[in-house]
Formats: structure tokens, C-alpha cells, sequence
């Protein structure tokens, strides 16, 4: 029995690609090192075409098969020509669940076809082609591109994320600048306290919630309220200047 033939475009690629990258750069919602899902798509006739993919929603490691509908629907109402001819996944090797996973696609778009992308440093293209539905069997390809494409590809296919400092980076300055405010609210719930102004209880309240909603790291919004019912609460910036410069000891403290 011969092999089918396939025809993968560099789009797909570049796709999948990106869909892995995002995440193992912290710009997507789903941890690093988790692996990417989704629907390819093309047409099938005496060749396989894939032409492009779309990551998928997951639940618990598992393709949402209700919104992968949705997709290859949407899909179908702008190119009526292309069907979902199979599906992807980013990793290092197949695991039992991507059978059970197959099977559900399979059943739901008639395919049988599984593309795994492995994230090499080396140029070999990181594809394997798998068309069963019973064990996943590489298949050999070639991929022909014109010279563009194949400098794109080579350079995608070499991107592997091995310094993560930029990210963490980013996260310690914001847990730094929290860490920074709560300390000069508590310094001046403390000013506050010691009787030095005659700013009402609710103001103190205020305070309060605006320490512990900064400990919490909670949505920026949120912190905004606070901080607009501290600032009316005593006529505006202004006139909590004027409060905090009351009665001369604790001057600058804020």
C-alpha cells in the first residue's frame, strides 16, 4: 500500500509555530511547556492539501470538540472549499491520550490524519505525519518551498526559548511596584492612626481595603476605585496634601 501523499503548505507551519512560541514565551494564558492544540485545515482529494491550522480551545489537555465545530464551520463560511483534514499538536512524542484525542476528531471530521510538531534546534524539519487511527506511524515527506519560505522556516524551526529573564523580569518589577505601594499605604494608615489629622473613619476603611487589595494583586480597575474614593473622600488631591501636612510631625512621610 502506498503512502498518501500530502502536500503541506508553509503557512501551516509558520502556524503552528507561533502557536508554540506564544506560549513558551508567557504570552498565551496556558502555562510554558504546555502543548499547543489545534484543527488543520486544506482540502482532500487524491492528495492531502493542508493549507493552514488554527489553535484550538482546550479543557484539561483536551481539544474542546464543541468550539472545534464552531471553527471548521466559521472556516466553511469563508472558504467553502476547505474541510478539517486533520489536527496538530506541539510536544516531544505522542502520549496514550493523543489517541483518545484522535479518535474524538476523527469521528467528528472524518480524518485520520495527525501532525506532531517537536520543537528542534537542529534543521531537519520537526514534522512527523501520522494517518492512522489505530498507531501513529511516521510517514517520509519532502518539503518544497521557494527560497523566502525556506529562510523563514529554517529560522522558525531553530527558535527555541532557553533565556526566560525577560518574562520573569517583567513579573518581579510588577510584584516589586505592588510590594512598594502597600508599603506607603501602611505608612500612611500609620500617620493616620497616630491622631497627626482629623480625617474621618471611612477614609480609614478606604485605606485599609486599598492595602489589602494590593497584597492581593488584583485587577487594575479595581485599584482605581480605591483610590478615587480615598482622593474624594478628603476634596481631591489637594485637599489630601493639606490633611497629610496637618499637624507638622510625620511631614514627607508620604
Amino acid at each position: 500500500m502506498s503512502s498518501p501523499q500530502i502536500s503541506l503548505h508553509p503557512l501551516l507551519i509558520l502556524t503552528i509555530s507561533d502557536s508554540h512560541a506564544r506560549i513558551e514565551l508567557g504570552s498565551s494564558l496556558l502555562p510554558p511547556s504546555t502543548p499547543s492544540y489545534g484543527l488543520i485545515f486544506g482540502t482532500s482529494t487524491s492528495t492531502i492539501d493542508c493549507i493552514d491550522g488554527q489553535e484550538c480551545v482546550t479543557v484539561k489537555g483536551e481539544i474542546d470538540v464543541e468550539k472545534a465545530k464552531v471553527q471548521s464551520d466559521l472556516m466553511k463560511a469563508v472558504f467553502p472549499d476547505r474541510e478539517v483534514v486533520g489536527w496538530f499538536k506541539s510536544g516531544e512524542e505522542v502520549v496514550k491520550e493523543d489517541f483518545i484525542q484522535h479518535s474524538k476528531i476523527s469521528s467528528l471530521f472524518s480524518t485520520n490524519l495527525f501532525l506532531l510538531y517537536s520543537p528542534l534546534t537542529s534543521l531537519l524539519t520537526p514534522l512527523q505525519f501520522s494517518p492512522s487511527t489505530k498507531t501513529f506511524t511516521p510517514l517520509p515527506f519532502t518539503l518544497t518551498t521557494t527560497r523566502p519560505e525556506k529562510v523563514a522556516l529554517e529560522s522558525v524551526e531553530r527558535l527555541q526559548v532557553v533565556d526566560e529573564s525577560l518574562r520573569l523580569k517583567g513579573v518581579n518589577d510588577l510584584i516589586l511596584g505592588l510590594e512598594g505601594m502597600s508599603e506607603r499605604v501602611e505608612i500612611l494608615r500609620e500617620y493616620l492612626k497616630g491622631g497627626r489629622t482629623e480625617l474621618k473613619d471611612d477614609i480609614m476603611g478606604v485605606l485599609q481595603s486599598f492595602q489589602t487589595h494590593l497584597k492581593e494583586e488584583k485587577e487594575e480597575e479595581g485599584v482605581e476605585d480605591l483610590v478615587a474614593g480615598l482622593v474624594d473622600g478628603v476634596g481631591g488631591f489637594e485637599g489630601l496634601g493639606e490633611k497629610l501636612m496637618e499637624g507638622g510631625e510625620g511631614k514627607g512621610m508620604f
